[in-house]
């Protein structure tokens, strides 16, 4: 194969083909499907892709999933991890209170009949996009009543999905309001918050660089080669199971000091995943609570959800990536659809609504964001659809998880996905048009 540079997404994608008999210092990769994925392309059928993983006691060898061997992201196992984090890997709680659910009332709409325009030129049908896509999940709320609501392969309303870095969306929300509640400062340098940083990528970036992916680091893309700077980064932050052999960092602690600065910070948008964990740590330590705390406090409690949510962990215990149930997704898209506000009370304060809505700056977004999501911008670890008559944020992770919200059509689009190719970008051909046919239709 081809030694080329490639994304994260791909690299979690490729890795979940790596043979694990002599452990992960070696790599045995199937044969690249390519790197591209049209709407037209021949998927697998559903079932095909739903197997009966973890089932009978014990499971057949073949029907097991670990974390330890690699296989929770193997497809289409990940289908049925994606639902069952907790059973595989460590993770924190997301507590929802004592409070009484804040219930969804239910106005059913008939969406199926919709048929999608994907960007490529092919018609769809509003069934063919759900299952082009791999959706797990989809809910979509309109003036906060649930008009369509529908679960596939091993979801349902009460499984706790993971969301991938639509967790970073949570994250810069919350960042965004202690700016505004005066705990933290867009223009203070991130070493004032972790002195553990100086003389690294982040040593004179300010808190805004690290909130809008404007920070420009030394951070090796070479996602093929197992002794890479970014294959360590993934190790420390839990995400691929560490070996014997590993000598690399343990924690995202202890990796995210190595990185070093590549140049001018601010002028162009670079999407690293090291600047969420940056601000993951930032918020930490101003505030001195977990972020599993912190978010519990600010959104699962006020917006009234229906089950305690959960974080994985790194190997010191730092939070990463989190799972909720689609109806809590889409209770806080509702929170910030309704500008911060919940039965009358400020959970936000106005000007975190308004500094997202908003949006970045166009221009250094179009120097260093994805061709497909030409003319967006990214803001407080928001993507920013600019329309010509507003903006639709939206959070977006890997393998297809989406949060869009629409503050003029008042739609929340809340969605759960188990794509066989990570990167969200490439399902952006028939994603955004089916968006956008729901939203022309309510």
């Amino acid at each position: 194969m081809e030694n080329k540079h490639i994304n994260r997404r791909e690299f979690l994608i490729r890795t979940a083909r790596i043979s694990v008999a002599g452990g992960l210092s070696k790599f045995s990769f199937a044969a690249d499907p390519g790197m591209q994925i049209k709407s037209g392309s021949k998927l697998y059928s559903e079932s095909q892709s739903i197997k009966p993983w973890m089932e009978g006691f014990p499971p057949s060898p073949d029907r097991i999933i670990r974390f330890s061997d690699g296989s929770y992201r193997q497809w289409p196992q990940l289908r049925w991890s994606y639902n069952h984090i907790e059973e595989l890997a460590p993770t924190k709680t997301v507590w929802r209170g004592e409070g009484q659910v804040r219930g969804l009332d239910i106005a059913p709409l008939d969406l199926e009949k919709l048929t999608v325009q994907t960007t490529d030129g092919e018609k769809l049908s509003f069934q063919q996009a759900l299952h082009k896509t791999y959706t797990d999940g989809i809910l979509v709320l309109h003036r906060g009543k649930i008009v369509y609501e529908k679960y596939f392969a091993h979801t349902n309303k009460h499984t706790r999905h993971i969301i991938q870095s639509a967790t970073k969306s949570l994250v810069g929300t919350l960042a965004e309001d202690l700016v505004h509640k005066k705990v933290l400062d867009r223009e203070r340098l991130v070493p004032d918050y972790i002195p553990e940083l100086r003389g690294t990528a982040w040593d004179d970036a300010t808190l805004a660089n690290v909130m809008d992916m404007l920070v420009s680091m030394q951070f090796d893309e070479n996602y093929l080669d197992p002794n890479s700077e970014v294959y360590q980064y993934l190790k420390s932050a839990g995400m691929v199971p560490l070996m014997p052999e590993d000598k690399g960092p343990v924690s995202i602690y202890k990796y995210l000091p190595q990185i070093k600065k590549a140049g001018d910070h601010g002028r162009i948008f670079a999407y690293r995943e090291p600047n969420i964990n940056v601000l993951g740590w930032i918020i930490r330590r101003a505030t001195g609570k977990s972020l599993a705390d912190l978010i519990s406090e600010w959104f699962w409690q006020p917006i009234g959800t229906e089950r305690d949510a959960y974080f994985m962990l790194d190997g010191w215990g730092a939070e990463t990536t989190m799972c909720s149930t689609l109806r809590d997704f889409a209770r806080f898209g509702e929170l910030i659809r309704n500008n911060g506000v919940v039965g009358g009370r400020n959970v936000l304060h106005h000007k975190t609504i308004d500094t997202i809505f908003k949006g970045g700056d166009r221009s250094k977004f179009a120097l260093g964001g994805p061709k497909v999501l030409s003319g967006w911008s990214y803001k407080s670890q928001w993507w920013i659809r600019h329309l010509e008559d507003r903006t639709c944020p939206e959070a977006r992770g890997s393998n297809g998880q989406h949060l869009y919200i629409d503050r003029k059509a008042e739609v929340v689009f809340a969605r759960f996905g188990s794509a066989e190719k990570a990167p969200s970008a490439l399902l952006e051909p028939i994603i955004t048009p089916l968006i956008d046919a729901i939203i022309k239709s309510v």
